[in-house]
């Protein structure tokens, strides 16, 4: 099965901009920095799904394309 191409991207970047909504109005710093820390986590993930879907959708269809399921087969 091959991961859709998501609008999840875009649900990852608004969920980093909702945590550093909610950031600013946390008043301990160590808190703060642990929620800048998530939210930077979700971009991140935003990003790596911009770079590795499109290249995981290539890859799976070059290896379903080469694979002949008839191959080796003898018919009876």
């Amino acid at each position: 099965m091959c991961p859709e191409r998501p609008e999840k991207n875009q649900d990852y970047r608004q969920e980093a901009r909702n945590i550093r909504a909610k950031a600013r109005d946390v008043h301990d710093a160590e808190a703060r920095a642990q929620l800048l820390l998530i939210a930077s986590l979700y971009e991140k993930l935003s990003y790596l799904t911009d770079i590795l879907v499109p290249s995981l959708h290539a890859k799976l269809s070059d290896h379903s394309r080469m694979e002949d399921p008839t191959e080796g087969t003898d018919a009876m």
